[in-house]
């Protein structure tokens, strides 16, 4: 019990602190206080927080593996940008101009935003979080019962009125009704092609955790420099283009090559890492070394997800540190030995 309420604590806050502060896209300016930041911390860990830890629950309590968690961060990022802060419809979002470079006027979208924001929420702000955690703790058991997972479920849509309210009041923007039902259908379609997918068989044993790291740090990276210069440099349909084949590359290397959850994580974390210095080298230098200590705590939280999997896999004879890879022959035999 001990275990699972820390893992469950350690996910609801590790979620937003990637998603958000390691990022470095919003907290670093001169004038947010310590306690600004603090607060804005505990409303977004209501959100981002009991999302990724409900996500986490009900798809391990189903049987399922990473392909619905990864729909269901599609969920969290429709809900959150369709629906709470309506990013994808609302021109001046934060001050910015996010849809005029590919928008689609039938849509009221900015395409290379929402395939670049909805990417965040199920790379950042869900799966890395989950999978760092679940290398801290291994194992793909439930973490608690039904009345716990009410609570998570209450402490949820806390967080989704939270956000909403603070939204409505900074913009005041509320989407057409059709862009709303259309964000709320994408939702429930996505959530339930996610638990329509098979339950999960044989778990393969871990794998070496610095190819797949290496691989998710060149795929992120190039994602984000084509998001953040695409603008600067090539037509809109050129951004798209590359941002979805970099999705694609990386769906089809991950699955060919069965590249390891955790390596792919902490590739993520080392993209977030050098974005979130870039983007507080504007900050000045108080928000250059707010920064520089996020990264520090992302990269230790990432060091020992990798240690302790590694040691948990070496006592059960999971994983040996010689071989990169496994076959489908050592799973079932390792499975069998289970």
């Amino acid at each position: 019990m001990r275990r699972h309420l820390a893992a469950t604590f350690a996910l609801a806050l590790l979620s937003p602190f990637l998603a958000e502060f390691l990022l470095g896209d919003q907290y670093l300016s001169a004038d947010r206080s310590v306690g600004t930041q603090v607060g804005m911390f505990l409303v977004l860990g209501l959100w981002y927080g009991a999302g990724a830890v409900l996500i986490r629950e009900v798809a391990r309590r189903a049987g399922r593996g990473w392909p619905t968690i990864l729909l269901l961060g599609l969920v969290f990022g429709l809900i959150e940008e369709g629906l709470l802060t309506q990013s994808l419809f609302n021109p001046h979002y934060l001050g910015l101009d996010l849809l005029s470079y590919g928008h689609l006027d039938a849509l009221g979208i900015g395409l290379p935003w929402t395939i670049f924001v909805l990417t965040l929420h199920v790379v950042w702000s869900i799966a890395t979080p989950i999978a760092l955690v679940e290398g801290i703790w291994p194992g793909r058991d439930p973490w608690f019962g039904r009345v716990g997972l009410g609570v998570v479920s209450g402490l949820a849509v806390l967080g989704a009125l939270a956000i909403l309210t603070v939204s409505w009041f900074s913009s005041g923007f509320v989407a057409a009704p059709a862009q709303l039902i259309t964000s709320a259908v994408l939702a429930v379609v996505a959530a339930v092609v996610a638990f329509r997918l098979p339950r999960v068989g044989i778990v393969r044993p871990p794998r070496a955790v610095l190819p797949s790291a290496a691989v998710a740090l060149v795929l992120a990276s190039a994602f984000q420099v084509t998001e953040h210069q695409g603008p600067d440099l090539v037509p809109a349909w050129a951004t798209v283009g590359v941002l979805l084949v970099l999705l694609a590359a990386a769906i089809a290397v991950s699955v060919v090559f069965r590249l390891d959850v955790l390596g792919l994580a902490t590739g993520a974390v080392l993209t977030y890492a050098w974005v979130g210095l870039a983007n507080s080298l504007s900050a000045g230098l108080a928000g250059v070394i707010e920064q520089t200590v996020i990264v520090l705590v992302a990269l230790a939280v990432t060091a020992l997800a990798v240690t302790r999997r590694r040691r948990h896999a070496s006592d059960t004879g999971e994983w040996s540190p010689i071989s990169a890879s496994g076959s489908d022959a050592d799973a079932a035999a390792h499975a069998k030995r289970r």
